[in-house]
């Protein structure tokens, strides 16, 4: 499996960064295992200048300083000896001497899992704030903060009454790879089998290299995934227990809506949370990135529609919550048989419910952005409503166009009826009040009928088959905007 792959627009930006005259601060955070460490480390062994890169742990504030200290006495003193005692006597000095080396040439600066200094230490942002207005700034200093904890990251650096709002010169969430990646990672696979590794794992780089492409899925799921040691089974627990302080609730809250209940007081009475509390566990929820209010597309202001449903935007807690959970007690003592056998013979369906029909609306988006659809979306999703459901849609409200999508997982080539169907529920699922001009897209696993094509071609429909759709995605990921 390659090392590295598919950060190329990430690389970019941080090229551009380190190129721009003068100091640069990013903010680099993201949830565990999405590959923020791997992500500076490739990126800094292609740079020419010197690169300093130091990663917190969770320890005392002492502790953290003085470690602090001796790496940085360290790169400053190649081979020197340095005593265990060493340290500046505050983060002022400390920083002050990074001012200093940074003061003629440019100097990358990395601080990882920053996060826990801030723990241990609440007063440091302030600290680096006084160190970037006084000296940072007018250094050629690069000057990187990364964190897992983005819920500190957020106070402490990017909100409004952050003590380092306004300071950093770029920030960026990493997100998970997208699935055009896996071409290149399990490049032994099919375009099913990688979709299948892309509902189980997310796009988490850590996730994917669980996998091994000589090996068929059941058979990574019986020697890899559901596995006592599989730190896929843990990280969910960990990742609520890090961020939170009182998880049981969250926890509630996200078993509740994958157990399939989506309205706001069906998931109260599921988790047993007061229909008055209820709103405050899903906002934090929706803050980190876990779970999302959805409405359907076709509402032009979803903050004031009551069709909200809510649910799970984070591949990995919807697979852990459906797959592994349930099971969880039984998989640690070794007895995975029972699990096994469940996730895969269930796995096709939750794809198709799940994974492909987001793939497809992840299409639309990238081919628009790409400049190869006739319009550019404002919002895309679906529609539901109690005449009509379809998986696709994109409306640009300005220009009156709106694209309706069918995804269609099944084995056998869809037919002609899918697309006839579609277009007999149209008038049901557009805005009122608005003269359309109305596109259509099918979406299919294994390809299309003669009848289809023909329909298609008659409608001027798109036809896309999972390996169209991958193709897309892999060339998306390949290209990198001009700077």
């Amino acid at each position: 499996m390659p090392a590295f792959v598919a950060r190329e627009k990430e690389l970019s930006l941080l090229n551009d960064l380190y190129y721009r005259p003068g100091a640069q601060f990013l903010v680099l955070y993201g949830r565990r295992r999405i590959g923020k460490t791997s992500l500076l480390t490739h990126w800094g062994g292609e740079i020419q200048g010197p690169y300093f890169y130091w990663m917190a742990t969770q320890t005392s504030a002492t502790n953290q300083l003085r470690q602090f200290s001796q790496a940085l006495f360290q790169f400053l003193n190649p081979g020197a000896t340095n005593t265990p005692t060493f340290s500046y006597p505050s983060w002022d000095a400390a920083l002050a001497e990074v001012a200093r080396l940074a003061a003629q040439q440019r100097v990358v600066v990395v601080l990882d899992e920053f996060t826990y200094v801030m723990q241990a230490d609440p007063e440091v942002p302030s600290l680096i704030q006084k160190a970037w207005d006084l000296h940072l700034k007018q250094s050629q200093a690069f000057l990187v903060l990364m964190g897992s904890l983005a819920g500190i990251i957020q106070r402490t650096a990017l909100d409004y009454q952050s003590p380092l709002y306004g300071r950093a010169t770029a920030r960026l969430k990493l997100q998970p790879l997208g699935f055009g990646a896996l071409t290149a990672l399990l490049p032994r696979y099919n375009s099913e089998q990688r979709v299948a590794v892309y509902t189980i794992t997310g796009g988490v780089p850590a996730y994917i290299e669980l996998f091994d492409d000589r090996l068929n899925i059941l058979q990574n799921l019986q020697q890899r995934i559901v596995t006592p040691a599989n730190v896929m089974l843990s990280d969910a627990v960990f990742l609520l227990h890090e961020q939170l302080d009182e998880p049981r609730n969250y926890v509630a809250v996200l078993e509740a809506i994958a157990a399939g209940y989506h309205i706001l007081t069906d998931i109260a009475t599921m988790a047993g949370i007061d229909r008055s509390n209820i709103t405050k566990y899903l906002a934090v929820l929706r803050e980190l990135g876990y779970v999302d209010r959805v409405t359907p597309a076709t509402v032009r202001r979803p903050e004031q529609s009551r069709q909200g449903r809510y649910v799970i935007v984070d591949p990995y807690l919807r697979f852990y919550y459906r797959f592994l959970a349930p099971h969880r007690s039984a998989i640690e003592q070794g007895r995975v048989r029972q699990a096994t056998s469940l996730l895969y013979d269930h796995l096709l369906d939750f794809i198709g419910t799940h994974t492909f029909e987001e793939l497809c609306r992840e299409w639309v988006a990238v081919k628009a952005e790409m400049g190869e659809m006739p319009f550019l979306p404002e919002q895309t999703g679906s529609h539901w409503s109690k005449t009509a459901q379809v998986d696709v849609v994109a409306v640009n409200w300005r220009t009156r166009d709106i694209l309706l999508g069918e995804c269609k997982w099944g084995k056998q080539a869809v037919g002609r009826d899918v697309i006839e169907t579609l277009r007999r529920k149209t008038d049901d699922v557009l805005p009122p009040q608005v003269d359309w001009r109305v596109h259509y897209a099918f979406f299919a696993r294994d390809g299309f009928t003669p009848a289809a094509r023909a329909s298609a071609q008659e409608h001027g429909a798109q036809l896309v088959t999972l390996a169209d759709l991958e193709a897309d995605m892999v060339r998306w990921l390949s290209e990198v905007p001009d700077r």
